[in-house]
């Protein structure tokens, strides 16, 4: 409200009138039954309603002397700034809650303007101490000087935390590990001279140690064997190496001195063609003999090879 000083409307008193200092509502009230007074007033009368000079009521003076006495305490301590900025920070919420309000009338906040003036001046406040406190109290490494006490002066040491003496830790560990087969070599008459065989191929077995195992803060420091089981046998790699001694070529055919031939199916010696042949210097009885031994390489028609190893008359 603007209007000039004057009696006009109560309103928190509707039928009633009130007293307009030109600033703000006065505590004069006047009842409608009542002569209503002049409200052209004399000139002077008018400054000084709109002049008047507000009294610091009780809470002012509380919050005021509050404030002081931090200000003096942070000061002596060291943390005047630091104060400064709280404070500050305290008037700019008061400063938004009479914004939101439109005034708090008991700390003399008594419209919108004055609230963010009250804001603006609190944040300045707090920008400003903020950053002279960090400058005379900066967050860095502890000085050098401050790690080496004066002459003269005690230092309380920390206390020594004993350290803790590690536990030994027992387990068993298991692990399966090649068993290597063994080589050997026989002599076999029936492979000829020069000829080596794998007979048997070699197969490696399996072996599962099992050991107890100690550890300090998690290292090995020793290592018993205490069990071993084989579970796979290994198998020996055989080789066959040859002793058969090669076949004596078989002698040139000798002709027969009665000139009636030899017979094809047998070398060696000549076996004549003849009803029937026997071997000379046997049990047989001819008519025709032959001297051994005789190769047998085709039919024995004559039954001369009694044992059947391919070679007759050999006895």
């Amino acid at each position: 409200m603007t209007s000039p000083a004057g009696w006009y409307p109560d309103p928190e008193q509707p039928g009633r009138q009130r007293w307009w200092t030109g600033v703000g509502w006065g505590g004069q009230r006047m009842s409608p039954a009542a002569p209503a007074p002049s409200a052209a007033v004399p000139a002077a009368a008018a400054a000084a309603g709109a002049t008047r000079t507000r009294r610091l009521g009780p809470l002012h003076i509380v919050l005021l002397s509050l404030v002081g006495a931090l200000l003096l305490v942070s000061a002596v301590g060291g943390a005047f700034w630091a104060m400064l900025a709280l404070v500050a920070i305290v008037a700019v919420v008061i400063g938004v809650v009479a914004l939101v309000r439109g005034r708090v009338s008991s700390l003399g906040i008594r419209n919108r303007g004055i609230a963010a003036a009250v804001i603006g001046a609190a944040l300045c406040l707090v920008v400003v101490g903020g950053s002279a406190n960090a400058a005379i109290h900066p967050v860095g490494p502890r000085p050098a000087a401050l790690l080496s006490a004066p002459e003269g002066t005690s230092v309380a040491k920390p206390s020594a935390t004993p350290t803790p003496t590690p536990t030994d830790v027992v387990t068993e560990v298991t692990e399966v590990v090649e068993i290597p087969f063994a080589v050997t070599e026989v002599q076999d008459p029936n492979i000829d001279v020069g000829q080596v065989v794998v007979t048997t191929t070699g197969v490696p077995g399996q072996q599962t140690n099992t050991y107890r195992v100690t550890t300090r803060a998690g290292v090995e420091i020793a290592r018993e064997l205490v069990a071993q089981l084989v579970s796979v046998q290994p198998v020996a790699q055989v080789t066959s190496v040859g002793t058969r001694p090669p076949a004596p070529p078989p002698p040139a055919p000798v002709a027969d001195p009665a000139g009636g031939g030899c017979d094809p199916n047998y070398e060696g010696q000549c076996v004549p063609i003849a009803s029937d042949v026997d071997c000379a210097g046997g049990s047989g009885n001819g008519p025709a003999y032959t001297p051994g031994p005789v190769y047998v390489v085709g039919s024995d028609v004559y039954d001369l090879d009694r044992d059947g190893d391919g070679i007759a008359c050999d006895a």
